[in-house]
């Protein structure tokens, strides 16, 4: 064999090993990928008892209230809700800085959150039109509303002691005192910012930008931006939660739209962060008709009850084992009330949506 053929054999020996480990590396490459992507499957399953109250915030301009000892859907228009305001759509007015068409000025419930004043018990709760209501859950006394920023998304408690109000009108996070009925700080964050969590030493905060797709994570101390984490899978969020452990970051990524506000291509899903790495650690693909807005977690760890709408005649809690992720079961929220009261949706497409979730563990 002369010196050029054994080159060229040279070569095709080194080609085909490269290729092997090419190929062992795509191969390893798509089963780290596979094994990241869950799909959440339908199974017949008993719901957990909890000697617990969920309130959950919807368009119409009230909270659905469910027990979680029974998980009876509302029917009662008088006890099975709290009315705060006239109904109202995030997606009008302005959203993000843009306007668009406006039909109702008051707008609809969007986030609340439970806190205690002395012995009682109060849910402070945001609308659409940037107003902030209380309810003292005992007597059913209402404050409000109080003008505090323009549409609001997620109300939650901070480390501080204060409330946070997410605005997806001009994207900044409002800072309030709930005893002084004062807004104490804002800061400015994003286009239009849905839902804040903290982590488990409270050093960071994650915020998400509902139509950017970007969660924010920032340098709590400073008040810093340090990362923003993204995915083509992330093309349109809500609200975010920290699971139990605080190990990771729980992001809604129903995905209504693409960038720009475009008809939605991806499918409804729950983006998981591992909040060491703040990298994306799972993708749980949920059925099509299961769209969530907010999570909460029963205080064992055991389930994970997720706010969703259908974008049909109906919104509803959707119950997943965090084992497995598979959704045992669906209760309704707004159908099983609406239907009986004769009460037809005639916003967002003729469907009833709903928002935050926040539970009373008495």
């Amino acid at each position: 064999m002369d010196v050029r053929n054994k080159w060229v054999v040279f070569g095709l020996v080194v080609v085909a090993i490269i290729g092997v480990f090419t190929a062992l590396a795509v191969r390893s490459s798509v089963e780290a990928a596979d094994n990241s992507v869950i799909t959440a499957k339908e199974v017949a399953g008993k719901l957990p008892s909890y000697n617990a109250t969920a309130y959950i915030a919807g368009h119409g301009g009230h909270l659905a209230v469910i027990n979680l000892n029974t998980w009876k859907a509302p029917s009662d228009i008088e006890k099975d809700r709290i009315v705060l305001t006239e109904a109202g759509s995030e997606m009008e007015g302005k959203i993000a800085g843009m306007d668009f068409e406006q039909i109702k000025k008051a707008g609809g419930s969007h986030g609340q959150l439970l806190t205690k004043e002395g012995d009682k018990k109060v849910l402070v709760a945001g609308t659409l039109a940037g107003n902030v209501y209380k309810i003292d859950l005992a007597t059913g006394k209402k404050e409000g509303p109080i003008k505090v920023g323009q549409k609001f998304c997620g109300a939650i408690a901070g480390p501080d002691g204060n409330i946070y109000f997410e605005d997806m009108a001009d994207g900044n996070v409002y800072v309030w005192d709930s005893k002084t009925l004062k807004t104490v700080d804002k800061m400015p964050v994003g286009n239009a910012v849905c839902g804040i969590q903290w982590s488990k030493n409270k050093d960071k905060a994650y915020i998400s930008d509902m139509p950017a797709g970007i969660v924010y994570v920032y340098d709590w101390k400073k008040k810093a931006k340090i990362k923003e984490i993204k995915s083509p899978e992330m093309t349109f969020l809500h609200q975010v939660r920290m699971a139990p452990d605080g190990k990771s970051l729980w992001v809604s990524a129903p995905n209504e739209f693409d960038p720009g506000l475009k008809p939605g291509t991806h499918k409804s899903q729950v983006i998981v962060i591992d909040t060491t790495k703040d990298e994306i650690a799972q993708r749980i693909i949920l059925p099509d008709d299961i769209r969530p807005h907010d999570f909460a977690f029963s205080k064992d760890g055991k389930y994970a009850f997720l706010s969703s709408r259908t974008y049909k005649d109906d919104s509803i809690i959707a119950v997943m084992d965090m084992k497995d992720h598979n959704i045992i079961g669906r209760v309704s929220l707004c159908a099983s009330c609406h239907k009986p009261a004769g009460v037809e949706v005639k916003m967002d497409s003729g469907s009833p949506l709903l928002c935050g979730i926040e539970v009373d563990w008495k």
